[in-house]
C-alpha cells in the first residue's frame, strides 16, 4: 500500500489527531489505532479501540509493522551511504551487480540508485517472478536473493529513460539490498547501525530486540498472520513504535540537530516529480502540502497493518498512526487534523454551457506512468475519475471550472493559446496538476446502476476465493478475499476492466440469460469464478 491522491470526501472535523483517531477508529471492525502528535513543544500519546495482548504497555511502546514507511529509511541509508563515500546517488546497479549478475537488458544495468530511491527507475511495482513460493498471508517472505537476481538476468523495460515517476516496491527492495551489500550486511542491520542507533531509536528493525510485543494484525474483522520479508526488505519489512516513529519524525524536524545531518540534507532535497503522491520526492521521503504548508510524508501498509508518517517543518508538527488492520489507511487518519474548510457543494451554483464547449473537455490526463484522470462525456454530461476510483460527475461553475457535489473537491481545465492543456484538481487545500495526452481514453461505459445491480453477489474464484461484486452509484466494484475493493468498468457487453491491473473480469450467463458466474483474464491465465450468492435486490434481466 502506498499514500497517494484520492478524491475522497472531506472529513468536516479538525482537531487533534487523538481525536481524529477516535472518531475513525469507530468504523474499525478490530484492533486499535495507536498516535503521536508533535505541536510544538508538546507530544501526546493516545490509543482508539483496543490492543488485549499489549498488556499494560504504554501505547507509545506498542510495536506494529510499518510498511512502506521503511523506504524512508532506505532512502536516509543511500544519503548516509554517499555521505560514507561508498556509492554516488549515480552509481549505476550493474556496476553493483558486477560478477554477480549479467543484465540481458543494458537498461537495466544502467538504472541508478537515485531512481531506485525515487521510483524513477522504469521497474514495475513488483517483479515478474514474485508469485514463486509466494504465500497468501504472506507474499514476500520466500522472494530470496538468488529469485531477485534472477529476474534482474531477464528483466526488460518499457521505454527509455528518462522514466517519470512509477511506484516500485521492487525498486526500493532492490536499492536495500544494494545497500546492504555495500556495507558488507543485510539492509537491517545496516538501518539499525547507520540510522536507528546514532537516533536513539531502540525499537525499530525487522524484529525490535525490546520485550513488546507485536500487535496482533487484522484483515478486517479477522485475524492475520505478520510478514516477513527477505531480498526485498527495503521497501516494507521494518517494525517500530509511535515513540520511535516520533523520534524520527523530530530528526525530519530538525535535521540539523541529529548526527546523520549530513545524510538528512542530501535526501531532503526534492529529486523528482511525484504529482500523484501530491507534490515531489526526495530520496525515499514524499514531499507535498498539507493545510498550505510544505510536509514531508509516508504511507505504509502490510497485510495486517497500516501506518502513518506527517512532518509540518513551518509549523513544527510531527504526527505518526499505526493501525493494527488493514482496512484504514494512515494518511485518512491524519486528514481528519486538517483546517481547511472546503466549500460545501450545495452552496454551488451550476450553470449551463454549450454542447461545443463539453466536447473540449473529455481526454485522458497524465499525473505518471500509474495515475491518470479520464474525463468522459455522456449525454451531455461530464465525469471524472482518478486510476483506481470511480466516475464522479462534474458540474459547471464557470467556463472551464467545475465543481462535484459527492465530494468538496473542484477541477478547472487549463489552456494556453485557447487549446486545453491540462487539468487541475482542487481539494483538501491541495492543487494536483495532470497533462492532457495524446492518447485517446479507454472507451469506458458508465450504466445505471439500476442496469449494473444484475452483476451484484458473490462468486467462488477457482471455486475457493470469495469475490464480493457490489454496486455504488453508476460502478461496479470487485473485491477479492483479502485484497481492497477496487473498480471495474464496462467496455463491452458483459466485459468489465480493471484500471490499476491488466485484468478483466468476463461475467458468462445461463440458458435464461441470468448471470451465473464470471471468469479473471489477467497475466495470460483465463480463470473461472462460479456465482454462489445473489443479492435478494438483484433484479432478473
Amino acid at each position: 500500500m502506498l499514500s497517494g491522491l484520492l478524491i475522497t470526501a472531506h472529513s468536516a472535523h479538525a482537531g487533534t489527531l487523538a481525536e481524529a483517531a477516535a472518531r475513525k477508529a469507530r468504523l474499525l471492525p478490530a484492533g486499535c489505532i495507536v498516535t503521536g502528535e508533535r505541536i510544538g513543544d508538546q507530544v501526546t500519546y493516545a490509543m482508539a479501540g483496543k490492543a488485549p495482548e499489549a498488556g499494560d504497555s504504554k501505547p507509545e511502546k506498542i510495536v506494529f509493522e510499518i510498511g512502506s514507511i521503511s523506504k524512508v529509511f532506505t532512502g536516509l541509508l543511500l544519503a548516509q551511504a554517499v555521505v560514507d563515500q561508498k556509492v554516488t546517488l549515480e552509481t549505476t546497479i550493474g556496476s553493483l551487480l558486477e560478477g554477480k549478475v549479467k543484465c540481458a537488458d543494458p537498461r537495466v544495468a544502467a538504472i541508478t540508485l537515485k531512481q531506485l530511491a525515487t521510483h524513477t527507475s522504469g521497474l514495475p511495482r513488483l517483479p515478474e517472478n514474485a508469485i514463486a513460493g509466494a504465500l497468501e498471508e504472506d507474499p514476500y517472505a520466500n522472494y530470496d536473493e538468488k529469485l531477485l537476481w534472477s529476474y534482474l538476468t531477464t528483466a526488460k523495460l518499457e521505454g527509455e529513460s528518462p522514466f517519470t515517476f512509477s511506484y516500485s516496491n521492487l525498486g526500493m527492495g532492490l536499492l536495500g539490498h544494494l545497500l546492504g551489500g555495500v556495507y558488507q550486511t543485510s539492509w537491517d542491520k545496516a538501518v539499525v547501525g547507520k540510522i536507528c542507533r546514532p537516533l536513539g531509536m531502540q525499537d525499530t528493525a525487522l524484529h525490535p530486540e525490546s520485550k513488546q510485543l507485536l500487535a496482533t494484525p487484522h484483515d478486517g474483522g479477522k485475524e492475520t498472520k505478520p510478514w516477513h520479508m527477505d531480498a526485498l526488505a527495503g521497501c516494507g519489512a521494518l517494525r517500530s513504535t509511535a515513540a520511535d516513529l516520533m523520534t524520527f519524525g523530530e530528526a525530519l524536524l530538525h535535521p540539523e540537530q541529529t548526527p546523520l545531518k549530513e545524510a538528512f540534507a542530501l535526501a531532503l532535497q526534492p529529486q523528482a516529480d511525484a504529482a500523484s503522491m501530491g507534490g515531489q520526492i526526495g530520496l525515499g521521503v514524499l514531499m507535498g502540502k498539507f493545510d498550505g504548508d510544505a510536509s514531508l510524508h509516508h504511507d505504509g501498509g502490510t497485510g495486517g497493518f497500516c501506518s502513518g508518517l506527517q512532518v509540518i517543518p513551518a509549523r513544527g508538527i510531527v504526527r505518526v498512526v499505526l493501525i493494527n488492520n488493514n482496512t484504514l489507511a494512515g494518511s485518512e487518519v491524519i486528514a481528519g487534523t486538517s483546517t481547511v474548510k472546503p466549500v460545501d457543494p450545495a452552496t454551488q451554483k451550476e450553470i449551463t454551457l454549450s454542447a461545443e464547449m463539453m466536447k473540449q473537455y473529455p481526454g485522458l490526463y497524465d499525473l505518471d506512468r500509474d495515475t491518470r484522470f479520464i474525463v468522459k462525456l455522456q449525454e451531455d454530461r461530464l465525469f471524472v475519475k482518478l486510476t483506481g476510483q470511480p466516475f464522479l460527475r462534474l458540474f459547471a461553475k464557470a467556463p472551464d471550472r467545475f465543481f462535484m457535489k459527492e465530494v468538496a473537491a473542484e477541477v478547472a481545465f487549463n489552456r494556453r493559446e485557447g487549446a486545453i492543456q491540462s487539468l487541475t484538481l482542487f481539494q483538501n487545500g491541495n492543487e494536483i496538476t495532470a497533462k492532457l495526452s495524446s492518447t485517446p481514453p479507454p472507451e469506458y461505459k458508465l450504466g445505471s446502476a439500476k442496469a449494473l445491480q444484475p452483476y451484484a453477489g458473490e462468486y467462488a474464484l477457482m471455486g475457493m476465493k470469495k469475490v464480493t461484486v457490489s454496486v455504488r452509484g453508476r460502478t461496479l466494484f470487485a473485491q477479492i478475499e483479502g485484497q481492497p475493493v477496487l473498480p471495474v468498468f464496462e467496455t463491452e457487453a458483459d466485459r468489465f476492466e480493471f484500471d490499476v491491473v491488466k485484468a478483466a473480469l468476463v461475467f458468462t450467463r445461463d440458458d435464461q440469460q441470468q448471470i451465473n458466474g464470471f471468469t479473471l483474464l489477467q497475466n495470460g491465465m483465463t480463470v473461472p469464478a462460479p456465482r454462489v450468492k445473489t443479492p435478494s435486490s438483484a433484479p432478473s434481466k
